[in-house]
């Protein structure tokens, strides 16, 4: 049995490892090649090139890299008709996974989307595609699940593959120990995974906290980086301005998971860090700083309420939102002033996200995607149809 597997995204190669770890454990001896990154690499799948190394976001990005992309999909339209997979497993990055999945369909290959694009939140027309060139989503939340149905279009919930990923992770607990021995409040500053999300939004939280350390003189603020070079690219711009040097702040690679535990909440980019956050209960002020044009955009694509995750689960702002072109670190400071000045309120949120967790936080997501797809790969006559629609 063969298997494609197709992410572009460093969350997208986490997941692609542990659904490849599931499927490999389900089915010994099963073959995953793909696009992905170093994890999905670790876990034994035959990468055509690491996608998940060249996340981009917005127009222009895309626009620049246009060639890259149809390079990309050349590459696997030239995979499917050597190889001939069995099928196309599809995570996030819908801008190239769409033609990816166009081509499979074009030679017959089924496709499932293991990680659907958020098209529920931004351009709800898409289904259409998705109806045309996906088989089945595999819905993260249960709202998806709805949406889709609704719809027509083929889905089974399984849940989120980030919980997998959570309730398997350990952290480095001498490190928390050594942040929590200054006595200090840490907060936590969560600046996104992709070089573009630093540089609209690093500048918005370095002036929230130089707000609230005026406020608050015993605190210290903790930036967690994904990448080593995005560690020296905070550090740069930190040392660019003297009221950002003076700050009780430092900046960390690869410690996420550490900074959100020592943190009493964090100020966090709009992202699926939402999602651990959710998971280790920790309050978050979700932000999220662009460019005039993609902000208002997103106003006319935007068909949900709320941009960060846990406040769609939750049905109400848990996580107080602030997106927006002009810098909002004055609103942002206003929000973390609140919660250190009463503790009960913050509290309270705390309470409301233990409860959500316990709902909706349920890890297994790639046991069973894993699971209906051996199926729907060794019983043909189970896939649901595509439509035409």
């Amino acid at each position: 049995m063969k298997i494609f597997i197709s992410a572009g995204e460093p969350s997208g190669d986490i997941h692609g490892c542990n659904l490849a770890a599931s499927l490999q454990k389900m089915h010994p001896g099963i073959e995953i090649s793909g696009f992905g990154g170093p994890k999905m690499r670790s876990a034994g799948v035959d990468l055509l090139y690491p996608l998940a190394e060249h996340a981009v976001i917005g127009f222009i990005q895309v626009a620049r890299m246009y060639g890259f992309f149809v390079e990309r999909v050349k590459q696997a339209a030239d995979w499917f008709e050597a190889e001939k997979p069995d099928a196309v497993v599809l995570i996030d990055y819908p801008g190239m996974n769409w033609w990816v999945a166009r081509r499979a369909t074009e030679r017959g290959i089924p496709v499932y989307y293991f990680v659907p694009p958020q098209i529920w939140a931004w351009g709800g027309w898409r289904v259409g595609k998705m109806k045309r060139y996906v088989n089945e989503a595999f819905a993260n939340f249960p709202f998806e699940n709805d949406w889709y149905s609704e719809r027509g279009m083929p889905n089974t919930w399984v849940g989120h593959p980030y919980f997998d990923e959570l309730a398997g992770q350990q952290i480095d607990q001498p490190f928390v120990e050594a942040i929590r021995g200054s006595g200090k409040t840490v907060i936590g500053m969560l600046p996104g995974s992709r070089t573009q999300e630093l540089e609209n939004n690093v500048p918005s939280m370095l002036r929230a906290a130089c707000r609230l350390n005026k406020q608050h003189p015993g605190l210290e603020f903790h930036f967690a980086c994904l990448k080593e070079k995005q560690k020296v690219w905070v550090t740069q711009k930190i040392a660019s301005k003297p009221e950002w040097a003076a700050l009780p702040v430092t900046v960390h690679a690869g410690k996420t998971p550490e900074i959100i535990e020592v943190s009493r909440f964090c100020i966090a980019v709009s992202g699926s860090v939402s999602l651990e956050l959710l998971w280790r209960k920790k309050p978050c002020v979700t932000i999220y700083h662009a460019a005039w044009f993609y902000i208002q955009l997103a106003k006319v694509l935007k068909r949900c309420r709320y941009a960060s995750l846990v406040n769609l689960l939750a049905g109400k702002e848990l996580s107080p939102e602030f997106v927006h072109y002009r810098c909002r670190s004055r609103q942002i400071a206003r929000v973390c002033h609140q919660w250190l000045k009463e503790p009960e309120t913050l509290n309270k949120v705390v309470e409301e996200l233990t409860d959500l967790r316990e709902t909706w936080a349920i890890p297994g997501a790639c046991e069973r995607a894993a699971r209906l797809l051996l199926e729907r790969v060794a019983a043909p006559s189970s896939r649901p149809a595509r439509s035409v629609a």
